[in-house]
């Protein structure tokens, strides 16, 4: 019977198959069985895994940054994201970003009052203002210095976003930017070299860097000496490169469950498993409420 009561979470991931585990834990009272199934980039079996999953798991998170290494690769494509959802009929289903950004919502704030106005008049780059949004209000209350490569990582463009008011109208005009230009107006290489070059330069002058961590991997002692990072799911290897590359402060907003920081997408999976609610029943407070109930 106790079998009967077990719920799967599967998270499947773009990322690294090497960073795979799984575990069984208590949440709200259930017991789920939990799973990570990275594809190492490969879009075909993500989907497979995904129609695998479907009419078997309990609930299915996926995480869509590839572990690419690459400053350019990972800028979100909502293509991408609208196709392999589509994979998903029955399971309880998340991505995660909503969750995310509450998650590092909360963690800034934690460290804005434990460590005494850290954040105060901060110079701070967010790799994608469309993704941190609520984020991106919160910093605002602490400094006016807020800068978004979402134009530079999305189609190429030398300009970085430099207030949430550009953010806002960024945002409304995204809908037909998406559909009018194509994605690489130049080549896909020399476009990534491109918005490096721009997304370097731009790190540098920043104080506090705020993007997926993959996306960090490829800045270099230059770009991330003396900074602060807030971002999700760090593993030691990361840890000790960026310690190596003399990284202030690393804000990880990922919950740790039995030692594996756990993916916002597969967090959020497990609560919609635990709490047998769909992703769209979720409100922030439900989700503010759970996680402190849990003392998480």
């Amino acid at each position: 019977s106790s079998e009967a009561a077990l719920k799967q979470v599967i998270g499947i991931s773009l990322g690294a198959r090497q960073q795979d585990f799984a575990l069984r834990t208590q949440l709200l009272g259930q017991t789920l069985q939990v799973r990570r199934l990275g594809t190492d980039g490969d879009l075909a079996e993500a989907g497979r895994l995904l129609r695998h999953w479907d009419a078997r798991a309990d609930a299915i998170g996926l995480g869509l940054a590839k572990d690419s290494g690459n400053l350019a690769d990972g800028g979100f494509d909502p293509r991408r994201a609208v196709r392999l959802r589509a994979k998903v009929t029955e399971a309880p289903f998340s991505n995660g970003a909503r969750l995310a950004d509450i998650l590092l919502e909360w963690a800034v704030r934690h460290a804005q009052s434990t460590l005494g106005h850290y954040f105060d008049n901060a110079r701070v780059l967010f790799f994608s203002g469309l993704a941190h949004q609520k984020l991106a209000l919160s910093m605002a209350e602490y400094t006016p210095n807020l800068q978004f490569a979402d134009p530079v990582l999305q189609l190429g463009s030398p300009k970085l976003l430099t207030s949430l008011d550009a953010l806002g109208l960024y945002a409304n005009g995204m809908h037909y930017v998406a559909d009018w230009v194509p994605r690489r107006l130049i080549s896909g290489a020399l476009m990534a070299q491109w918005a490096q070059h721009v997304l370097k330069r731009a790190a540098c002058h920043a104080t506090v860097l705020v993007a997926p961590v993959h996306q960090l991997d490829a800045l270099g002692l230059e770009e991330l000496a003396g900074k602060t990072l807030v971002t999700h799911t760090v593993n030691d290897a990361r840890m000790a490169a960026f310690k190596d590359k003399g990284v202030h402060l690393v804000i990880d907003a990922a919950p740790l469950v039995q030692g594996h920081a756990i993916d916002p997408s597969l967090f959020d999976a497990m609560l919609l498993a635990a709490s047998g609610r769909h992703g769209g029943d979720l409100h922030d407070d439900d989700y503010l409420e759970i996680l402190g109930t849990e003392g998480m």
